[in-house]
């Protein structure tokens, strides 16, 4: 019992960490300062009307090409449990999850 509870509190801080890398790095490419410049310069190379433009500047749709990335990653190198063993599921699944999270993280943010 005790063995199951720690692995269940392990499951939780794993998801939790992945959570919160999606959101950080979507606001480390969409937001922070430090990445403005390359922003600006990815910018100025392609039409004002790119998706790819639209793309840096818009934190609920980047979150979503972050989560599946991190959700992909996480379901190769993670000993969590599947609920269905299928990446196909389970991958898009918890990236949609982890995308809307970190869109709802954004909004408790203060506007700059």
């Amino acid at each position: 019992m005790l063995m199951r509870m720690l692995t269940s509190v392990t499951e939780l801080i794993e998801a939790a960490v992945v959570l919160l890398f999606v959101a950080r790095v979507t606001r480390l490419v969409v937001a922070d300062e430090i990445t403005r410049s390359s922003r600006e310069a990815i910018v100025r190379r392609l039409p004002e009307d790119s998706p790819l433009v639209y793309l840096l500047f818009c934190r609920w749709c980047l979150s979503v090409w972050t989560a599946l990335a991190g959700a992909a990653v996480w379901w190769l190198l993670s000993d969590v449990p599947r609920w269905s063993g299928l990446w196909w599921a389970d991958v898009p699944t918890v990236a949609l999850a982890l995308s809307h999270t970190t869109g709802l993280l954004v909004r408790a943010e203060p506007e700059e």
